[in-house]
């Protein structure tokens, strides 16, 4: 949620200084409904995962081991997109600074 928190400022600053968002879908939200909508959206994509990773939790099976590498996978699957998103928060504070 952290990465998520600082992406959205950014892209709304960018947007609202003429930018063009190169992400089809955030820029649909953000001309349909604003940073308002963009944010929700996030919360519910954040949300949907952790109520994935949670009920993923509740299934694992210590006796068996396909389970438990099956959960270690998604949890490190998301991790690796956390850490993607928080490169493109960089990337995108650094571009706003040069604009």
């Amino acid at each position: 949620m952290g990465s998520q928190a600082s992406a959205t400022p950014t892209t709304a600053v960018d947007h609202a200084r003429g930018a063009v968002e190169a992400m089809p879908v955030t820029s649909r939200l953000l001309e349909v409904g604003g940073v308002a909508l963009l944010w929700t959206f996030k919360v519910m994509i954040v949300a949907s995962a952790a109520a994935a990773l949670l009920a993923a939790a509740q299934m694992v099976r210590k006796d068996q081991r396909r389970s438990q590498i099956t959960f270690r996978v998604c949890l490190m699957a998301v991790q690796a997109v956390t850490i993607g998103l928080a490169a493109v928060s960089v990337s995108n504070l650094a571009l706003m600074t040069s604009i």
